[in-house]
C-alpha cells in the first residue's frame, strides 16, 4: 500500500467505525444531513456505494434489534461470539479476541467505553484507521488477517437476522467490500469459507437462530 493512500484509507475505516457505533444524536445527524459523506470515503479507496438515509428512523431501536438480541436471530457485532475461546469454553462476550484488543488499546493510553465490548466492530475498525493513519502497514496487515476474520461471518448472521434495520444493513454491506479490498491491498488471505461456516455456527448459537 502507498503512503499517498493512507489517508484515504484512514478516513474510510473511521467513517465505517462511526457508522457501526451505538447511535447517538451525533451519529444520527451524520447520517441525516451527510449522507453522501460514507458513500465519497468509500469511492476514495474504490468500493462503490449508493447512500442511505436514516431519517424517520429510530437508530437506537434499530442498532439493539439487529445487533443487540431485541430480536432474534440478531447479529453479535464484536468478534468473541465467532472466534474460538480456550479450549472447550465459548461464550458471547469477553473472550480471547477482547482481551487482545484491551491490550492493543491500553498500550496506546485509549480508554475503551463502557459501552462497548473491546472486540466491537466499531473499536477494531477505529483501531485499524490508526494503523492506516500511520502507515503501520505490516501490523495493519496482521491484524486485518488475524483479527478482522470474523466480518465475513458477521455479514452472514447479519443477512439471515429478523430485524429490518436499513441502516446498519447497509453499514454492513459496504463493510464487507471494504474489508475484502484492504485484504488485496495488503496481501493477506481472507479466512477459507469453512472456516467462516464454523465462525457463523458459533455465533448463531447465541444468536438466537
Amino acid at each position: 500500500m502507498t503512503v499517498d493512500r493512507a489517508d484515504a484509507w484512514s478516513d474510510a475505516l473511521a467513517a465505517l467505525s462511526n457508522c457501526l457505533r451505538r447511535p447517538d444524536e451525533s451519529v444520527q445527524r451524520a447520517l441525516e444531513d451527510g449522507a453522501e459523506t460514507i458513500p465519497d470515503l468509500l469511492a476514495q479507496i474504490g468500493v462503490e456505494a449508493e447512500p442511505v438515509s436514516a431519517t424517520g428512523r429510530d437508530l437506537t431501536e434499530d442498532y439493539e434489534a439487529l445487533f443487540g438480541a431485541f430480536s432474534t436471530p440478531f447479529a453479535p457485532p464484536a468478534a468473541s461470539p465467532y472466534k474460538e475461546w480456550y479450549g472447550d469454553r465459548g461464550g458471547l462476550m469477553g473472550g480471547p479476541p477482547a482481551t487482545a484488543m484491551e491490550r492493543r488499546f491500553d498500550a496506546l493510553d485509549v480508554t475503551i467505553p463502557d459501552a462497548y465490548p473491546a472486540d466491537h466492530i466499531s473499536l477494531q475498525l477505529e483501531y485499524a484507521s490508526l494503523l492506516a493513519d500511520a502507515q503501520q502497514w505490516d501490523e495493519l496487515a496482521a491484524f486485518v488477517e488475524s483479527e478482522l476474520d470474523w466480518v465475513d461471518a458477521f455479514a452472514e448472521l447479519v443477512a439471515e437476522a429478523t430485524a429490518e434495520a436499513p441502516v446498519y444493513r447497509w453499514c454492513v454491506t459496504q463493510l464487507l467490500p471494504t474489508i475484502e479490498r484492504l485484504r488485496t491491498e495488503l496481501d493477506v488471505d481472507g479466512p477459507e469459507q469453512e472456516r467462516v461456516a464454523q465462525m457463523a455456527s458459533r455465533a448463531r448459537t447465541h444468536a438466537g437462530d
